[in-house]
Parts: structure tokens; C-alpha cells; sequence
């Protein structure tokens, strides 16, 4: 394993751990053209599907100056392109993961959260875990990658530290955070500001949101969610494409 500075303990605590400058300048250019391709909707190989357009541009309330900056967020493609795939098997993110998960590592899911700029929407406060991973236990963390800086202004993540101790919490509680939040009365929330190419872990079951972008500037972030390849698959079995990408898998699990 290389040389990562990593607070495991810290982590352990927190829900969430930031390692500043873990992608080189090369690396963030990679993925900044890669995904201005993807989201031009010229990438034949990505299907359309898995561009989602802002809801509010969809809707007609507002308007974008590109389709890129309409999209908010790209689901799946490392699954089908090369140079996310390459991302999500970088060394040293999988370090990181493997410090926090284990040995035996597989990809579930990833998505590019586009943050258009004026238009990027509020995400609200949420858990990754029950919305959609069908895992148990959910040994699952995310890796989110700066492709911009991202900022307060431009809508970055704030998180709820140490709320993923609380295990699964019920949607009407996310709610009522959410309504804090909204009402400027959550004093335990903190933003997760971050420069292009620093790198932000959460725990799958930590509350977390992000605001909406009202600057002129994009706020890119990539998120690859990783699970232990010890965990067990919950879901339905012809739905399971997770990728193993360090280690082994084990049989009856994900």
C-alpha cells in the first residue's frame, strides 16, 4: 500500500475524513475532459439514460446555457468507460478504502455530480446506504473526488459528523434535519470544502447534503461508492454488477 496519510480512527468517529491533493494535476485533467465528453451527450458507448438533467431545467423553470450545464449528476459509467474505470481502480484511492474496509474491495455505484453553475440544486440530507445498496452488513464507503474546487458558495457536501453510528435512521428523520438545515438551526452540520484534486471519504450511513449552486462556477465531484466483498447481496441477483477491484470475492457475498 502507498503512503497515504489516513486518520482511520478519526474516521472511525467522524463518518468522514478529507486527504488533500490524493489526484495529481494529470489525473483531475483526465477526468475533467473525460467527463465534458460524456456530458456533450456525444459519448456513444455512455447510454442516455444515465445523464440526468437538472429538475428544475427539465421542468422549464430555468435554463442552462449548454446541455453540460444542465446536467446534474452522471450514474453508472465507470461500468462502461475506460477512463472512470481506470479512476475507480486508482491505487491510491483503493489504499484508503482498503485502510477503512478491508482487503477484498468491489465497486457498486458511481456518479459524477455535475453542480451546473446558477442551477445546481439543493441535495437534501440523506444516507447512501439505504438508497439502493443491497448489502448487509453496509460496509460501504464513497470516495468523492474534487474535479473543481468545491466551495460553500458553488455547493459543497456539509456532512452531520458521527451520525452513521446512529445505523440505518428513519426517512422522516432525514426529513426533520433536513427542515433544521433549511431553517439555518443544525449547528452540527460542517462543510466538506475541498480543492480540485483532494479526495473526501464518508461512511455509507452518514447524513449528508450539499447546497445548490448559485455562483458561476461548476462544482464537480465524483463519487465512487465501494463496498466489502464480504458483504452479502441483498438485492435482486440479476441486478448485481458490482466490479471487483482489489482482492477476492467470497462466495455468497456481493
Amino acid at each position: 500500500m502507498a503512503d497515504v496519510p489516513l486518520d482511520a480512527d478519526r474516521f472511525g468517529q467522524d463518518g468522514v475524513l478529507v486527504v488533500p491533493g490524493l489526484l495529481d494535476e494529470a489525473e483531475i485533467a483526465a477526468l475533467r475532459a473525460r467527463a465534458e465528453w460524456v456530458a456533450s451527450g456525444q459519448a456513444e458507448h455512455v447510454a442516455a439514460a444515465r445523464l440526468q438533467v437538472e429538475p428544475r431545467v427539465a421542468r422549464g423553470e430555468e435554463h442552462a446555457d449548454n446541455y453540460a450545464d444542465s446536467l446534474r449528476k452522471m450514474s453508472h459509467i465507470a461500468f462502461c468507460d475506460e477512463v472512470f474505470a481506470a479512476h475507480a481502480r486508482n491505487e491510491k484511492i483503493l489504499d484508503v478504502i482498503e485502510a477503512l474496509l478491508g482487503p477484498d474491495l468491489k465497486l457498486y455505484q458511481d456518479q459524477l455530480f455535475m453542480k451546473p453553475p446558477r442551477v445546481g440544486s439543493r441535495q437534501r440530507y440523506h444516507q447512501d446506504a439505504p438508497l439502493g445498496f443491497h448489502i448487509d452488513p453496509p460496509d460501504m464507503v464513497t470516495c468523492w473526488a474534487a474535479l473543481d474546487d468545491a466551495t460553500i458558495d458553488n455547493g459543497c457536501l456539509w456532512m452531520l459528523p458521527g451520525t452513521h453510528c446512529y445505523g440505518y435512521i428513519d426517512q422522516d428523520e432525514w426529513h426533520s434535519y433536513e427542515e433544521q438545515a433549511l431553517a439555518g438551526d443544525l449547528p452540527a452540520e460542517r462543510p466538506i470544502e475541498l480543492k480540485a484534486g483532494d479526495c473526501s471519504f464518508h461512511h455509507g450511513l452518514i447524513l449528508h447534503s450539499s447546497r445548490p449552486n448559485r455562483s458561476a462556477r461548476r462544482r464537480r465531484g465524483y463519487a465512487t461508492h465501494y463496498v466489502s466483498a464480504r458483504c452479502r447481496y441483498t438485492g435482486n441477483p440479476e441486478h448485481n454488477d458490482a466490479l471487483l477491484v482489489r482482492g477476492h470475492s467470497h462466495e455468497g457475498c456481493i
